[in-house]
């Protein structure tokens, strides 16, 4: 196994701190980000509106990073396959930890690419990211 794949294995444990969002994320009552609209910097100057995440949502993305979640996953798959997995053309109940991996790559992606961001807000909106967690729940199960 080369350097790069040992860097990325996924542990239990990994999974662990990742699904202690899972209650959070299922609070609908939470503020899980804020749109801030766009405004006049100076005179003719404006910034594009753009979405201020919250002090969890911000962690949740560290947890993410820190828990090998958004690095190299092995056999690249098709963007389209992944897509399936967004857009709930293919059930989550089928995803593996390499298609989450894909998925959360791709959600965060998909926030640098937007101009102004919501690519996340939109994740956690559609319940992608909790039925995501769910998912990883599942998978945890599985191997304990």
């Amino acid at each position: 196994m080369s350097v790069e794949e040992e860097s990325a294995q996924i542990t239990k444990e990994n999974i662990g701190k990742v699904i202690e969002f899972i209650p959070y994320f299922e609070d609908k009552a939470n503020v899980f980000y804020i749109l801030v609209p766009p405004r006049e910097v100076k005179q003719g100057v404006y910034h594009v509106p753009f979405y201020d995440y919250s002090k969890n949502v911000s962690d949740f993305l560290d947890t993410l990073y820190n828990e090998n979640f958004t690095t190299y996953y092995g056999e690249a798959k098709d963007s389209d396959y992944i897509f399936k997995f967004i857009n709930r053309r293919i059930p989550l109940s089928e995803a593996s930890i390499q298609d989450i991996r894909a998925i959360f790559k791709t959600i965060l992606a998909g926030e640098r690419l937007t101009m102004g961001g919501g690519y996340i807000a939109s994740s956690i909106e559609n319940g992608l990211v909790l039925d995501l967690l769910k998912r990883l729940k599942e998978i945890k199960e599985e191997i304990d």
